[in-house]
Formats: structure tokens, sequence, C-alpha cells
């Protein structure tokens, strides 16, 4: 009876996996742009949470570094000096790299 049982299960598994791959290679942006936007939203967060989760837990030397080379990034950004041009240049090359990134996302999710 128990052997049954479990040989029920696997298949009723199996048709629930079968049925969510479909459901998968079925979802589109265009045929069902909130539910993937959902999903999107759902993955992203998940990923960051693990990412901090991972960085928490071993990074250590991230810790102190991400928050020093911010505050540094920012108060050259606010103070005056010759070191202006520089970083007008250095924002000018992130923007341009920046541009090129979401033009690359764009072309890969079928937008140019």
């Amino acid at each position: 009876m128990m052997e049954h049982t479990a040989v029920g299960e696997d298949q009723a598994m199996s048709d629930l996996r079968d049925k969510h791959r479909l459901d998968l290679e079925s979802l589109t942006l265009t045929s069902q742009p909130f539910k993937t936007l959902a999903l999107f939203v759902l993955a992203i967060g998940q990923s960051i949470r693990s990412t901090c989760s991972c960085v928490l837990k071993e990074g250590s030397r991230l810790k102190f570094l991400v928050p020093l080379l911010g505050a540094t990034c920012v108060l050259l950004l606010v103070t005056d000096g010759p070191h202006e041009k520089h970083m007008q240049e250095l924002l000018w090359y992130a923007r341009f790299g920046l541009w090129w990134v979401i033009l690359g996302v764009a072309s890969s999710i079928g937008l140019g």
C-alpha cells in the first residue's frame, strides 16, 4: 500500500514539474507582461538577498572597502580642486559605459 502511494506521489511531482516547465517556456513579456515582470522582480529580490547574505557571512573586507570607496568618491565629487576635471572625465566614461550596457540589455531582450 505504501509503495503504491509513493509511486503516485512521484508521478504527481513529475507531472507538476512538466507543467511548470511548459508554463515557463510559454512565459514571455508580450504574452504575459505582468506575470513576467512580477517574476522578474521576485528573481531580482532573491538574487539581492542571497548576495547580501553571502557578503555578510564572508565579505569582511567588502564591508570595509565598499563604504570607504563610496565615501571617497562622494568626497571627491563635492569638493573643488585640481581633481575636478579628472572626476568629470571619469563620470563621462561611466555614463558612456552604462549607456552601452543598457543598449546591450535592450538588444538582448529584443528591443533593438
